[in-house]
């Protein structure tokens, strides 16, 4: 678990994306450290994390134990305010799905709501997925420059975090071609009580079209806005307009 801010303060726990870690927020940290205590676990399997036991990955749904191991997190340190980013999104809802009493209030970027994962089921897919962990892993240098020339809006201080996330995350996950609850995500949207925030973008993004207006229907408490220019990693690409929303919208609900 990776800690910052002010022990003082409310608590935010921040929840990350698929090949990522907790240590790719540092630009969300630098604005918001003054006014919250930042808890941001490595989900399972990345970054500095246990990695997946035999028994889970071969159990009927391998990431309830992703689920329970932030669960415990959670019990630890909330009630808590929880941002969630992607595969981290989905676990930020299901957390206040589930655990309502535990969560102060929800923001979800561009959550992995989805009826079936993005990538395929083919062995050399998932293969891909190893080597080009392995390739930023063996270069990280060519692989962030690579990142900067294709993200060029996002803030200088996430390019490293983003390349050691690829370096860390664990080939056995990646292999297995896993990353979403078994529960159907809309049976989670719809159990959601506690203030939430969706936030999305116009570009390459999960919620768009006729799923952003399906999430809106699911559960019409949700305050669901549109992030002009911005692409799935909403706070990265567009990161002024994401904190103009959010900061002021955590500061009510803390």
């Amino acid at each position: 678990m990776h800690e910052y801010g002010d022990p003082g303060k409310p608590v935010l726990l921040l929840l990350h994306g698929i090949t990522d870690s907790g240590q790719c927020f540092p630009d969300l940290v630098a604005r918001l450290a003054s006014s919250y205590r930042i808890v941001a676990p490595d989900a399972l399997a990345h970054g500095g994390s246990a990695r997946f036991t035999d028994e889970e990955l071969a159990s009927e749904d391998p990431i309830e134990a992703m689920y329970a191991a932030t669960e415990a997190v959670l019990e630890e340190i909330g009630p808590a305010l929880v941002l969630g980013h992607s595969m981290g999104g989905a676990m930020a809802g299901a957390l206040a799905a589930r655990r309502p009493e535990l969560v102060s209030a929800l923001v979800v970027e561009d959550p992995a709501w989805m009826d079936e994962a993005p990538w395929s089921d083919e062995e050399d897919a998932r293969q891909l997925r190893v080597d080009w962990a392995r390739s930023i892993r063996a270069d990280p240098a060519s692989a962030i420059e690579q990142c900067r020339a294709e993200n060029p809006t996002w803030p200088e201080s996430e390019y490293g975090p983003w390349a050691q996330g690829k370096a860390d995350v664990d080939e056995t996950f990646l292999r297995a071609g896993i990353g979403m609850l078994g529960t159907p995500w809309r049976e989670i949207a719809a159990a959601i009580e506690p203030p939430a925030l969706v936030v999305t973008g116009d570009q390459e993004v999960i919620l768009r079209g006729e799923l952003l207006a399906e999430v809106r229907r699911v559960n019409p408490r949700f305050d669901v806005r549109v992030v002009e220019g911005a692409a799935h990693c909403v706070r990265r690409d567009r990161a002024d307009a994401f904190h103009a929303l959010v900061e002021p919208w955590l500061a009510e609900q803390a």
